[in-house]
């Protein structure tokens, strides 16, 4: 959800009280999941499959 809304991953570690390594650990397995480069698409994956809400 916090990608969607264009937070960076820093960001979402600040908000969420883990590292930013753990962050771009939980992107990187969404991207690979939905077979994607982007973490951007992805986010757009998520939402078209319901998945998050904005």
């Amino acid at each position: 959800m916090w990608v969607a809304r264009g937070k960076s991953s820093w960001g979402i570690s600040i908000i969420l009280g883990i590292s930013e390594n753990t962050v771009n650990f939980h992107i990187k397995n969404a991207m690979r999941k939905f077979d994607v480069s982007s973490r951007t698409v992805a986010a757009i994956k998520a939402v078209d499959f319901g998945i998050i809400e904005l």
